[in-house]
């Protein structure tokens, strides 16, 4: 248990914060490949989509963003954790972006989009507002990451989900990943982290503005 945590237990919610998890694989961890066992604490997208948040709210509210991504994880990994990472921090929304080590396990897009959905459903349970991200492009985007997001996009419409759409603001013109934006094909640079955070940003807009004092 963090500082954070023994904070938030001690002094309480209330409507002076606003909290956000962020749940995901190493691309939420904020993995880099050329400084894979020393990340930076400002690179990852969850560090900077709170420091975007703060200066949102302007001193008006407290925003948190719990880092909640862990290397390697598939969407099954995500709901085993969802009590564990999730329930304790009483979050206002919380960010899905997962799938990508699923597909390159060979798992179909709907099989990945079933367990998405049950993460979502999950979270609304909780009186959290998901946010559903669609996937990042690689270095050559799969025609399955391709059905995936455009399932994602789908279901979030249908369900009324708030969808920060990441894709086309990180694909080149040919659908693939911009090369500015990654080291390695799929992970991404400090720059693409933030492009990440700015995204998510403005996607939970509406939700921000119910939330400010």
């Amino acid at each position: 248990m963090g500082f954070y945590h023994l904070r938030r237990t001690r002094y309480g919610m209330g409507d002076g914060f606003f909290v956000v998890v962020a749940l995901g694989d190493s691309l939420t961890a904020g993995y880099r490949m050329r400084d894979p066992y020393a990340i930076d604490p400002r690179a990852p997208y969850p560090a900077q989509l709170e420091t975007l948040l703060r200066e949102k709210f302007r001193g008006k509210k407290q925003a948190f963003v719990v880092n909640a991504g862990v290397n390697g994880e598939s969407t099954e990994g995500m709901l085993w954790r969802f009590s564990l990472a999730v329930i304790a921090e009483k979050p206002d929304a919380v960010i899905v972006w997962g799938g990508i080590n699923d597909l390159g396990a060979a798992r179909n897009p709907e099989q990945v989009m079933g367990n998405l959905a049950k993460l979502y459903e999950s979270y609304r349970e909780i009186g959290a507002m998901p946010v559903a991200c669609t996937l990042t492009p690689t270095r050559r985007t799969s025609p399955n990451m391709r059905r995936l997001n455009d399932m994602i996009s789908a279901h979030a419409s249908e369900k009324g989900l708030i969808l920060a759409d990441l894709f086309p603001g990180l694909a080149d013109t040919e659908g693939n990943l911009r090369q500015e934006y990654s080291d390695d094909g799929a992970h991404l640079t400090q720059a693409g982290y933030r492009r990440v955070a700015e995204i998510i940003l403005h996607a939970l807009t509406p939700l921000i503005a119910e939330r400010e004092p």
